[in-house]
């Protein structure tokens, strides 16, 4: 998932525009004749250099591949052979163990490169496992059609229907308004709103839905002050609160973030243990309000407003409101629709769990393709438009769900081939850890490495071989659901990504707009990357414990 382009009306880059008001605009070029063929030799040459880089990406990821199978111990199998004797998938082949431990490797390194599209590095389970005979296509291709899979195609249609009428938009104003229009309180009305759209629309185009608004704000705030230079900390506090909310507010649902959805459809493939949309939400969403309050005193803080007040603040917002006119029927159709499935998700599993003569059981994938059904059926008007049509379902990141197969199908040759229980063998010294530190410092490592790579790509690497160090250091002896406190903290880890702009999406988009410079995001992302693994560490043994039945000590 990656949009790296910029969004709103200030698309260059801070640093090499003028000093002008307006922190998208740039002086014209004497040579302006000239430019079109400078600049198409330059993108060729810049296009040359990175297919050298992914070459040799590529060409590092394969030699890795093949020095772990040609130095894989080869009495792995007689090793967990003799420790797990009555494993479901035993006995365990070495060559088997090795084949995946390079495939793994392989597409390790190729994620967190980025030397082939990550949908690409996604299918080859689909060719690699087969071809070398460690299992059948149809074994592999199953993970590709896990109901996560579906949950999330459910979910970017019903995100799209919404999108599609401006029902986002207009929901997020409103949300603004009611928060308030001075400086603080509108970088906290953001929040709120893109943190709200972020749990059931994508990171990215929460960003781009959210970012061209606070650009139109920013734009009539500054006629109001005297211009941008008036406000420029109010600027970035404003373009910074959009990005990281998008993240955090993100934390709340399985399908706000890959990384969660992934964690859920990686605990129900290889450990046979459901992760309800209603449960998941008790422990993210308090995760997500929390995050988002302390990540809006740090941005007023760093960037504290050069103003207490903006002349005719809600004038400015209310502008915005009656420029899109009244409510549409399409609107209201596609609000019912989502709220109807929203408290599907969140009621069934619940009453199913906790009202005795409750028998209704719908899986949360069900749930989401009924909601992605009805958008195609239910029209909007007379002419028999309906809130969805195939066209803007073109739209749906189909790459996105070619990488949960692709990671799920990885995540269960892990488990078959035993190479997880070898992991876990490998791991067995770091029992001695106290498990608040082993939390803390998974977040930490997380963390850190997602600030490079693929938050997805990271999560997909990392979850299976976080499994298997806690079936390792015994975690699992006597409660299989203790697994989740080391799934946990890297699934969440791998969302929280604030220092760089190349980190996220939404993080690239609020660079773009020209209001944030690099050094503004290390600096206020410091400190949210820092709090984050503490409230990572905080919500396993706060929230997750209780919640899912951990138990330690």
């Amino acid at each position: 998932m990656s949009a790296k382009a910029g969004a709103g009306g200030n698309p260059s880059d801070p640093d090499t525009s003028t000093a002008t008001d307006d922190p998208g605009a740039v002086t014209e070029s004497p040579a302006e004749d000239n430019a079109p063929a400078g600049e198409e030799r330059q993108e060729g040459d810049v296009e040359r250099s990175n297919n050298i880089k992914r070459f040799r990406s590529l060409g590092i990821a394969v030699v890795l591949a093949v020095i772990i199978y040609f130095l894989f111990p080869s009495n792995g199998a007689d090793l967990i052979n003799e420790a797990y004797p009555d494993d479901d998938n035993g006995p365990f082949d070495i060559d088997t163990i090795r084949v995946t431990a390079a495939v793994a490797v392989l597409m390790g390194a190729l994620w967190m490169t980025g030397a082939l599209p990550l949908a690409a590095t996604a299918m080859i389970p689909l060719v690699a496992f087969p071809v070398l005979q460690v299992a059948g296509f149809g074994d592999v291709s199953v993970a590709y059609a896990e109901p996560t899979i579906f949950l999330f195609m459910g979910g970017f249609i019903l995100a799209l229907g919404i999108q599609r009428w401006g029902l986002h938009r207009r929901v997020a104003l409103l949300v603004v308004l009611w928060v308030g229009t001075k400086p603080k309180q509108l970088v906290l009305g953001f929040m709120i709103a893109t943190g709200f759209m972020s749990m059931w629309v994508s990171n990215t185009a929460t960003a781009v839905v959210m970012l061209p608004i606070g650009v139109s704000v920013l734009a009539l705030t500054a006629e109001r002050v005297g211009g941008h230079q008036n406000q420029k900390k109010f600027a970035t506090a404003l373009m910074l609160a959009i990005a990281y909310s998008a993240s955090i507010g993100s934390l709340g649902t399985l399908i706000g973030t890959p990384p969660n959805a992934l964690m859920a459809a990686y605990m129900s493939s290889s450990h046979g243990i459901e992760i309800g949309f209603g449960k998941w939400m008790m422990v993210g969403l308090p995760l997500a309000i929390v995050f988002t309050v302390l990540a809006w005193l740090v941005l007023v803080t760093v960037f504290k407003p050069e103003m207490d007040e903006i002349p005719g603040g809600k004038e400015l917002i209310r502008k915005e409101i009656d420029d899109m006119g009244k409510i549409t029927r399409a609107e209201v159709t596609a609000g019912i629709i989502f709220v109807c499935t929203a408290v599907a998700w969140i009621s069934f599993p619940l009453l199913a769990e906790y009202v005795d003569w409750w028998s209704i059981t719908i899986a949360d994938a069900a749930i989401a393709m009924t909601a992605a059904v009805l958008m195609y059926i239910v029209p909007v008007n007379k002419r028999g438009t309906r809130v969805m049509d195939w066209e803007h379902t073109k739209e749906v990141p189909w790459d996105v769900l070619i990488l949960f197969g692709g990671g799920l199908a990885l995540s269960s040759m892990v488990s078959a081939s035993g190479l997880s229980l070898w992991i876990g063998e490998m791991a067995k010294g770091m029992d001695a850890l106290p498990l608040v530190l082993l939390v803390f410092a998974i977040a930490g490592v997380v963390l850190i490495l997602t600030e490079f790579t693929s938050n997805t790509a990271t999560a997909a690497t990392f979850l299976p071989i976080m499994g298997g160090v806690a079936v390792g250091i015994g975690l699992t002896a006597d409660n299989e659901m203790n697994i989740m406190f080391l799934v946990i903290p890297t699934a969440l880890a791998a969302t929280c990504a604030f220092m760089l702009p190349v980190a996220t999406p939404p993080n690239a988009i609020a660079y773009g707009s020209g209001y944030v410079k690099a050094g503004d995001m290390l600096k206020g992302g410091f400190w949210l990357n820092v709090i984050a693994i503490f409230l990572i560490t905080l919500t396993v043994f706060g929230l997750a414990v209780p919640v899912f039945g951990l138990t330690f000590g």
